[in-house]
């Protein structure tokens, strides 16, 4: 398994704003969001890739 796949979500969970109302400091919570915005960043990416006449 790459380094970078397990290094880059804790760097983004310890670098957290501290004050900031977005910032989520439970671990599994944040985890599950992280997996979500993921899935939603790929997603995004291959859609534009891709040429789709219909759009």
């Amino acid at each position: 398994m790459n380094l970078r796949l397990l290094t880059h979500p804790v760097w983004q969970y310890i670098n957290q704003p501290i004050l900031d109302h977005q910032s989520v400091w439970d671990f599994k919570k944040f985890w599950y969001l992280y997996r979500i915005q993921l899935l939603r960043r790929c997603w995004l990416q291959e859609c534009s890739q891709k040429s789709h006449p219909y759009y």
